[in-house]
């Protein structure tokens, strides 16, 4: 059974404060995007794994985890025989890790016929990764807490999205590790929310918390966003703790000039679209 694992953005983020557990509490706008992995699962005879990234499958794996928990919560004795194919970068903040465990979780639910809903699987993907919940559903959401609050809504229009990635990564744990809340960005929501579904401009609204830590590890991410506003491109921002950039563009707009440039320096430029479903 084969599932399209869809990578996300983050519209916007809000680290709103640091929990006693360590986690933080979040408000953040997420949106799928059409870049996905592909994660095909059948039941077999003993287990095997194959992904074309050379990925471990151990403890370290958020599909070997997710797959783990539930055959701890239900019992079951099923071997799988598992195949990713990897297209979403690491350490991009494109969530390539949650949304193959969120399929994982989705493919075993049907294959063993355990009749578990999206809420559910959410709040068993939760166990295991922050992203986990919204990537069960796959849809525009705002997202709340740690991650675990997921209310999806309707988008007016449509959106393209260019993705822009330097070459090095930022690490999650890194970032949320150096954050000061009172030095990093704040934006408003609520104001950014009303924006995309009444289709107003986005101009000096959109934000992220976590650019304050990415860009003293990754200073490449200012790079980037510098240089689409120089070319006119003004709804830019880093998704996730980063480091990829992106480019919210109407539907159709042409940006073959701002490809070409980031082509030349970056190595990995994707153009792709906002699911809506």
């Amino acid at each position: 059974m084969i599932e399209k694992a869809y990578g996300k953005i983050n519209i916007s983020i809000d680290v709103i404060s640091k929990r006693e557990d360590g986690y933080h509490n979040m408000d953040m706008i997420m949106a799928p995007v059409d870049l996905y992995d592909l994660i095909d699962i059948e039941i077999a005879e003993k287990e095997s794994y194959w992904c074309n990234d050379d990925l471990p499958y151990d403890e370290t794996n958020i599909i070997y985890r997710c797959i783990e928990l539930l055959r701890k919560k239900f019992n079951f004795k099923e071997h799988f025989s598992i195949k990713v194919t990897k297209n979403i970068p690491q350490e991009a903040g494109l969530a390539g890790g949650s949304a193959d465990g969120a399929a994982a979780l989705r493919i075993v639910n049907k294959l063993l016929n355990l009749n578990l809903s999206l809420k559910q699987l959410s709040c068993l993907g939760k166990e295991v990764g922050a992203d986990i919940p919204f990537c069960v559903y796959q849809k525009v959401a705002r997202v709340r807490g740690i991650g675990d609050i997921v209310e999806p809504f309707k988008l007016k229009v449509g959106y393209d999205v260019l993705l822009i990635k330097p070459k090095q990564g930022v690490d999650t744990k890194i970032a949320f590790e150096i954050l000061d809340l009172d030095k990093c960005p704040h934006p408003d929501i609520n104001q950014v929310k009303k924006a995309l579904i009444n289709n107003e401009p986005l101009k000096d609204i959109l934000g992220n918390s976590l650019l304050y830590s990415a860009e003293k590890l990754v200073p490449e991410i200012l790079d980037i966003i510098k240089e689409c506003k120089e070319r006119g491109y003004e709804d830019v921002v880093m998704t996730g703790s980063g480091s990829t950039v992106f480019v919210l563009l109407e539907k159709g707009q042409d940006c073959r000039d701002l490809i070409k440039f980031m082509e030349g320096k970056y190595p990995f430029v994707y153009r792709t679209s906002i699911l809506i479903k």
